[in-house]
């Protein structure tokens, strides 16, 4: 016997005010609410599940990021992709598979609009070429190129964006050298949180974080 909706909704309440969420997202999703069952989901610790209530309620990039939680890598780029985040699908699959050249194709066929997605394509792309044939010249140009570049990005959440993909970029051909410059610039032209994730990373890749800032650039001349 189907049970009406409202019906189904107040029993959701209920299980959810008891905290057995695993039931109240069952409940929505037979009231024909997936959004709010995707919540429940996740907060039931089950992003698989979560994953599958978001793609059914057009939220594919919601998806993919509960799919990436539960190490699902594959399936999170196949749901960067269909919602069209080819960026995030190539980068997915260049820095957590072995499928390099499927990511090399992602790349070529994003449309990359402003600078800083540009500046990411390439980098991903020159990636999944190094870590496919060995090729890392071209990767290692752009990554020298990256500290001139950060600070004159916009918006400014891709000079974070830019950091971060130059930064794993350089961890995995294997040159903190790189790295530690792109934070310096990254630092420099006052991106938020770029000294805390420089002392963690710092921390995990060198073992050490002297010299390392602590807190946020003092001001200065403003970056646009």
């Amino acid at each position: 016997m189907t049970r009406p909706p409202d019906l189904l909704a107040r029993a959701a309440h209920c299980y959810e005010q008891t905290g057995d969420y695993a039931q109240a997202a069952r409940c929505h999703d037979e009231a024909g609410h997936p959004l709010k069952a995707a919540e429940l989901w996740e907060q039931a610790g089950d992003p698989v599940r979560a994953a599958d209530h978001w793609m059914r309620g057009g939220r594919p990039g919601r998806a993919a990021e509960c799919l990436l939680s539960a190490r699902r890598f594959e399936a999170a780029a196949e749901c960067f992709e269909r919602g069209g985040d080819l960026l995030s699908a190539g980068w997915t699959l260049v820095t957590r598979t072995r499928s390099y050249a499927t990511a090399e194709q992602l790349f070529a066929t994003a449309r990359a609009q402003t600078p800083g997605e540009k500046l990411r394509c390439r980098i991903g792309r020159q990636l999944a070429a190094s870590r496919a044939y060995g090729h890392s010249a071209p990767l290692l140009r752009t990554l020298t190129a990256v500290p001139e570049r950060i600070g004159s990005l916009t918006p400014a959440r891709e000079r974070t964006e830019v950091e971060q993909w130059a930064v794993t970029a350089a961890d995995h051909i294997r040159r903190p050298d790189l790295a530690a410059l792109v934070f310096a610039a990254s630092y420099r032209a006052r991106v938020t949180g770029c000294a805390d994730r420089w002392q963690h990373w710092a921390a995990r890749t060198l073992g050490d974080t002297t010299g390392v800032p602590t807190g946020p650039a003092p001001p200065g001349p403003a970056h646009t």
